[in-house]
């Protein structure tokens, strides 16, 4: 993947320039992914001379469109994401596992079982992973304390090794790591303005904030809510192989930029 990232294709054409915007060119462009999500898509613009211009907004419209190109929604405009300022506690040493490690075995199992599910995607090699991992299973230990997976059982707390579980980050398109996705029943796509998004943590990730986090996802789930899924967990089996990918949808970007000729 990363070879094909880096791989250059370079088209050339001559055209006779008629624009008459001084020393400025005009290219429009309307172009249609069908399994790239609004969220991550974004236009960059360089040139011979070194110049990059960085996730044009201004002049650039984004569609989200279901993958036979078919628009889903209105114009998608991505909400602020904040900027995180606390990777992990400032004491990295924890010794002991609170949260559960997930498997393509186990995924869905546990997804459906629990109302909330929040799971963190991860690489051992990566440094922001290694960051978090101590303020994740103590706020997982914790979270586990309060919420006891048997008696109460509303929220759980896992994670998943990217380099062993390949196919299932790409089953739920991670693209960077660590990621902290929310499942709700099973489910971490939410619909907004029409359009699907991942239901995805982007807060400070210090103990005290991510055990605050998760209290705000329990806060309005009831108690017997846990005990309805453990009775319906004998009449219901999930078979992963069968089970499609979750529905990201596509996107349409349109628009113009202005560069020097």
């Amino acid at each position: 993947e990363l070879s094909s990232y880096l791989a250059v294709n370079t088209t050339t054409s001559v055209i006779v320039d008629r624009s008459s915007d001084g020393e400025f060119l005009r290219i429009d462009f309307n172009l249609s992914f069908p399994a790239l999500s609004c969220e991550f898509a974004s236009v960059d613009v360089s040139d011979v001379l070194g110049t990059n211009r960085l996730n044009i907004t201004k002049t650039v419209r984004k569609f989200s469109i279901d993958r036979n190109l078919v628009p889903t929604g209105s114009e998608f405009h991505a909400g602020p994401i904040p900027t995180v300022n606390k990777h992990g506690d400032d004491v990295e040493e924890y010794h002991g596992d609170g949260s559960v490690a997930l498997s393509s075995r186990n995924f869905d199992s546990y997804s459906h079982l629990y109302p909330v599910l929040v799971v963190n995607f991860y690489a051992p090699w990566c440094y922001w992973s290694n960051r978090l991992k101590p303020s994740w299973e103590k706020a997982a230990q914790i979270i586990r304390e309060r919420y006891d997976p048997e008696m109460d059982g509303r929220i759980l707390l896992g994670k998943v090794d990217c380099t062993e579980e390949v196919e299932l980050c790409k089953r739920h398109h991670i693209q960077g790591y660590p990621s902290i996705r929310i499942f709700h029943k099973g489910s971490d796509m939410k619909e907004n303005q029409g359009h699907h998004d991942h239901d995805s943590y982007y807060g400070e990730r210090d103990t005290e904030s991510l055990v605050a986090a998760m209290e705000t996802y329990v806060a309005n789930i009831p108690k017997e809510a846990h005990v309805l899924a453990l009775e319906d967990k004998s009449n219901r089996t999930v078979d992963p192989a069968k089970r499609p990918a979750p529905m990201t949808g596509g996107c349409r970007i349109e628009g113009f930029v202005r560069v020097k000729k």
